[in-house]
């Protein structure tokens, strides 16, 4: 990896945390779209850091195209809600694989989710589906299943090229869980609040 891709990679961790679309009191996993949403926005403020311009639903309807002043592509990008080990329903891993073929000069880069029950089958089938020489780097945000909504537990970034792949790095998917931070020390104040609020609730209904 060059520098510039470390960079893309350092940044997407960074950048995950800001502007954080759940709370830890109000939580809503399973809207697909505000997720989406997210992802663009880390997607396009990495660009801007980077200097860089991002370009959405391009060229072949890709998700995302980061590219130079010069407007070559530097990186394309697809995100999927749906498990990589789903490869019927699942095709971005495809189409990035392709693309790398024919442009090998641009980064591909792929956000996906994995239950972590399924977490080895989902790595096999980004591996088994990225045939392409080139380099793919994977943020894959790892999940449990609470009733019939997913929990977000880690978030993974992994290097997949030449039938191999390797994990480059791995943190905290939610802000709140990384230690002896301020957004850990805002959450738990959110909390103790909220869960004063529901006492006093529960004592004027007496």
């Amino acid at each position: 990896m060059n520098r510039r891709e470390r960079d893309l990679v350092s940044l997407f961790n960074t950048l995950w945390f800001r502007d954080f679309p759940i709370t830890p009191v109000h939580t809503d996993f399973g809207r697909r779209a505000v997720w989406t949403t997210h992802i663009a926005s880390v997607i396009k403020q990495a660009a801007d850091l980077l200097g860089y311009f991002t370009c959405f639903e391009t060229g072949n309807r890709t998700d995302a195209v980061i590219q130079t002043a010069k407007r070559r592509s530097w990186a394309k990008v697809e995100w999927e809600w749906i498990q990589p080990r789903f490869e019927a329903r699942v095709n971005e891993i495809q189409k990035l694989s392709n693309a790398s073929k024919l442009d090998p000069e641009a980064l591909s880069v792929y956000v996906g989710y994995s239950d972590i029950r399924h977490h080895d089958a989902n790595l096999e089938s980004i591996q088994r589906q990225w045939t392409s020489d080139g380099q793919l780097i994977a943020f894959v945000i790892q999940f449990e299943i609470r009733g019939r909504t997913r929990h977000f537990t880690q978030l993974r970034t992994y290097a997949f090229r030449g039938g191999e792949f390797r994990l480059l790095r791995k943190q905290e998917a939610l802000p709140w869980n990384v230690k002896d931070t301020r957004w850990q020390l805002v959450a738990t104040a959110a909390q103790l609040e909220d869960s004063g609020a529901a006492e006093l609730g529960d004592g004027d209904d007496e």
